[in-house]
Formats: structure tokens, C-alpha cells, sequence
């Protein structure tokens, strides 16, 4: 007894990956979206004022004095100044180590007012002088 075969095999036949590959990316981008959902953001180590407009925060820049106060102004080039004068960072660190060591609650003020100051200058000014005052360094900001 003979048997026949029912399908003949076709020299072209090929297997159509597109279905396929629909559902597979379907299912990775379901697994995508839903771990970066369950995911929390990676948190910066800043903190952030709290707003005192009500005069209830509880800053301790309220009980700052100026005389408590070291303030570094930048100008567009990245340069330190003090009371408007150029110093050298030499100077600057040692007069800054005097004045913490003098103010027992001294702060460190870095002001960039300029509009023309990126903000890499700022950050990198910022992290010289956190390396010299510690966490007793402050950003002073203005209202635009």
C-alpha cells in the first residue's frame, strides 16, 4: 500500500516572521514601560529651601547677621571676586578658612547674578568652594 502524500513540499516555502515579531516587541515594550514605572527616580543630594512666605519656614538664614556672611560674587568669565576686587584662590581659601574659623555660623554665599554665567562655572565654583567650607556653603539667587 502506497501512501501519498498530501502536501508536496514547495522549493520557495518560507516561514513569515512578522506575527511573530509584532507580538514579541509588543511584549518588550510592555515590560519596558512597566519597569520604569515601578522604578522611583534617582534623588540628587540637594536639598531644597522650603518656601517662608508666610515667614514660618524654619531656615537658619533667619538668625544669620552680616557679618555672618562671605559672599563671592562670579562674573561672566568664572572668576571669584570679593568686594568687587579679583582675588587669587590661594588667597581666597585662606581668607575663607579665617572667616569660618572666626564665625561660628558663618556661611559661604556664591553669587552669579550675571545672566551670562553657565551654569558648569557655577557648579564647578560651587564644588571648589564645598571642598574648602564644607556644607556651609549657599547658592544666593535673585528674582527675574
Amino acid at each position: 500500500m502506497k501512501i501519498r502524500k498530501k502536501y508536496q513540499a514547495s522549493a520557495n516555502a518560507e516561514i513569515n516572521l512578522t506575527a511573530l515579531l509584532d507580538v514579541v516587541f509588543s511584549i518588550l515594550a510592555f515590560f519596558i514601560l512597566i519597569s520604569a514605572a515601578l522604578t522611583l527616580p534617582s534623588r540628587i543630594g540637594i536639598d531644597l529651601p522650603i518656601s517662608d512666605r508666610n515667614n514660618q519656614g524654619n531656615s537658619n538664614s533667619e538668625n544669620l547677621q552680616p557679618e555672618d556672611v562671605f559672599v563671592i560674587t562670579l562674573d561672566p568669565s568664572g572668576q571669584m571676586l570679593r568686594d568687587g576686587k579679583l582675588m587669587p584662590t590661594q588667597q581666597l581659601a585662606q581668607d575663607i578658612s579665617k572667616f569660618l574659623a572666626t564665625s561660628a555660623k558663618g556661611m559661604i554665599v556664591l553669587s552669579a547674578d550675571d545672566s551670562n554665567v553657565s551654569y558648569q562655572i557655577v557648579i564647578i565654583r560651587l564644588s571648589e568652594l564645598r571642598a574648602i567650607a564644607g556644607n556651609r556653603v549657599a547658592i544666593a539667587t535673585s528674582r527675574s
